[in-house]
């Protein structure tokens, strides 16, 4: 029986992190690029994630400049590799699990500046379909969302929630979200995998939100009482009003 070939693929120099679709290396302190991963003889998979950095480089255009947004610089290359800014303190899990817990004003900070982000992403049509704390990068104590490469993006006259009403999944989002406001409340990574699971979460599954900052916010995004980004982001200002922060 014929042995199966072996093939070696070289990675690229500076890389720091290979994901699903692509290939991050760090080019200087402030900057890396993302190539879009390939290997010889997979034409339909290469392809495949050549469309997935393309979409991510259209969202990464539509949402322009944004506190809570890794910086974008535009592509690299003929390859359609993008630039983006170098987060020097790494995903939200390894800063948690890193640090101690910074003041209840500072993890409030991170929280407001989250939901705000999201919110953006989701007033510019975009959705981001893989909201989890390592895809919450921190720069300079701030943090940042990345990797949209499993994003949509819809005409930016669509109608978000109509988008959300016919399509369960893309709430899927604020689940997500749930989870990270949770773990900077709690400074303790918590996350839920819907897609490992194929169905949301039992309370069984869950920590108690009793006592925790915006307690009342994280448990009905896990129990998917929101329709919309939009929906929790009226409830999350609402309930900053109430409590003066």
């Amino acid at each position: 029986m014929a042995s199966a070939d072996v093939v070696y693929i070289m990675q690229r120099p500076h890389c720091i992190a290979i994901g699903q679709s692509g290939e991050i290396c760090k080019i200087n302190d402030s900057m890396v690029v993302k190539y879009p991963k390939s290997f010889p003889g997979e034409t339909t998979y290469n392809e495949l994630r050549q469309q997935f950095l393309d979409v991510e480089r259209q969202i990464y255009e539509r949402l322009g400049h944004h506190d809570g947004i890794l910086q974008f610089f535009g592509v690299w290359n003929e390859t359609g590799a993008i630039r983006l800014a170098y987060a020097n303190q790494g995903d939200l899990r390894a800063y948690i699990r890193s640090h101690d817990a910074p003041p209840q004003a500072f993890r409030k900070m991170w929280i407001r500046l989250l939901v705000e982000t999201f919110y953006h992403i989701y007033s510019r049509k975009v959705l981001h379909q893989d909201v989890k704390l390592n895809n919450i990068l921190i720069s300079n104590d701030t943090p940042k969302v990345a990797d949209f490469a499993n994003g949509a993006i819809f005409p930016i006259d669509a109608d978000m929630e109509l988008i959300c009403a016919q399509d369960p999944l893309s709430r899927i989002d604020l689940l997500g979200i749930g989870c990270i406001m949770y773990s900077i409340g709690m400074w303790q990574d918590f996350e839920y995998d819907y897609f490992e699971n194929d169905r949301w979460p039992t309370p069984e599954e869950l920590p108690s939100t009793h006592g925790v900052l915006y307690g009342e916010v994280i448990a009905r995004c896990w129990n998917n009482e929101y329709s919309t980004v939009k929906s929790l982001y009226e409830d999350f200002r609402g309930c900053s009003r109430e409590s003066g922060v």
